[in-house]
């Protein structure tokens, strides 16, 4: 190897190009890291033919040395010969396409979403930096892909759910990459989603709903509770919600396509019971740009919103106080709601669209859900034998 040390450009290494002259053989040589392995590699390139165009020594040497000093620019510059012919994306590292996908996708996603997103590329990173810290992005492929998945369903025990989660944010996340030149292939493709576990949650019926009504008198707390049941909004969506968002002068709240599931702005309809309980806790004299929900401790309007888990953290406590089942959830409040109007037979359709969902189909699966009161129900209509 030649005497001259590396040169570095960012994290990129060579050796200048120099002119090499033997009695029969000119050529010019110069060292290139190889950006998958880091080793450095010899690259010649002869010069006999184009010399053979001058009559003169001194005029060939002259060509050669400017050829050199062109190919030394290049190489300053961050040039690679082994990008010749390859878009140079392909060795992009992972981290750093991670970082350019999160940022593109700051504009497109609800914060919640892109949380999720945040959370899949924080472990795909953790776990692919044990091994290859710096791997670059189109080196990422199935059977790592395999192997990553197996540690999340297996080492990390996750449910099945969590585990389709991962799949399809692997599966949209190289999509992005293969699309802008980062790879050449999709390494979650080939996956398949996992039967999920039904949801483990139940119907509130009438009797449970006055014992929280009246255990939670005054609270805003029971406000939210409302809301996810009459008015169907989920959780989510609630703790984004502004007091600008009320009309009551219309009976609705507005849930915008930004801070919305399923980025559609709705208008929900709200009750005489929630219009009530909106006046009794004073909510339409706050600044109208204030969240409806944002104090911690009281949940009175403020500046901020609060965090993710307030709302499911209050349901807990208060399933805890009045010794109500585990798989009675804040969102069985949706649940029920959704379940009781189509029982009401509400159309199909005004419920879909009262529920934000993407089809019929999703609205028609809450029929299922299981009555507490359908045996009393069925005898109590069914004609005697």
């Amino acid at each position: 190897m030649s005497n001259n040390s590396n040169t570095h450009v960012g994290n990129y290494r060579f050796l200048p190009a120099v002119l090499k002259e033997n009695s029969e053989d000119w050529y010019i040589e110069y060292y290139a890291e190889n950006p998958q392995t880091g080793e450095m590699r010899r690259f010649r390139t002869r010069m006999n033919r184009a010399i053979k165009r001058f009559s003169k020594k001194a005029e060939a040497r002259k060509y050669c040395l400017d050829v050199v000093a062109r190919l030394n620019v290049k190489l300053l510059e961050g040039w690679s010969p082994f990008f010749e012919g390859e878009d140079s994306r392909l060795y992009v590292t992972l981290q750093d396409v991670c970082s350019l996908y999160l940022k593109e996708k700051t504009k497109e996603l609800r914060p919640d979403t892109l949380r999720s997103y945040a959370s899949f590329t924080n472990m795909l990173l953790a776990w692919s930096s044990r091994s290859q810290p710096n791997i670059f992005c189109s080196l990422f492929n199935s059977g790592k892909a395999t192997r990553f998945l197996d540690y999340v369903y297996n080492e990390r025990n996750v449910s099945a759910r969590t585990y389709n989660n991962y799949v399809k944010m692997g599966k949209a996340f190289f999509e992005w990459a293969v699309i802008k030149g980062y790879t050449k292939e999709n390494p979650f493709q080939k996956f398949t989603l996992k039967r999920k576990d039904k949801k483990e949650r139940i119907t509130i019926d009438s009797t449970v709903r006055q014992r929280i009504a009246a255990h939670l008198k005054g609270s805003p707390f029971l406000l939210v509770c409302m809301l996810v049941y009459h008015s169907l909004i989920r959780p989510k969506e609630i703790r984004n919600l502004k007091i600008k968002d009320i009309d009551l002068k219309n009976h609705f709240i507005k849930v915008s396509g930004e801070i919305a599931k399923n980025h559609h702005t709705r208008l929900s309809a709200i009750s005489p019971q929630i219009e009530s309980l909106i006046a009794e806790l004073g909510l339409m004299s706050y600044n109208q740009n204030f969240y409806i929900f944002s104090d911690v401790h009281t949940l009175l309007p403020g500046a901020e919103p609060l965090y993710d888990s307030k709302f499911t953290k209050e349901f807990a406590r208060l399933r805890d106080e009045l010794h109500l089942p585990k798989t009675m959830q804040l969102y069985s409040f949706r649940d029920t709601g959704i379940f009781e109007m189509l029982k009401a037979n509400v159309d199909d359709l005004s419920v879909m669209q009262h529920a934000d969902h993407s089809s019929l189909d999703v609205t028609t699966t809450y029929a299922n859900h299981y009555d507490p009161n359908l045996t009393s129900i069925i005898n109590e209509k069914t004609p005697e034998f």
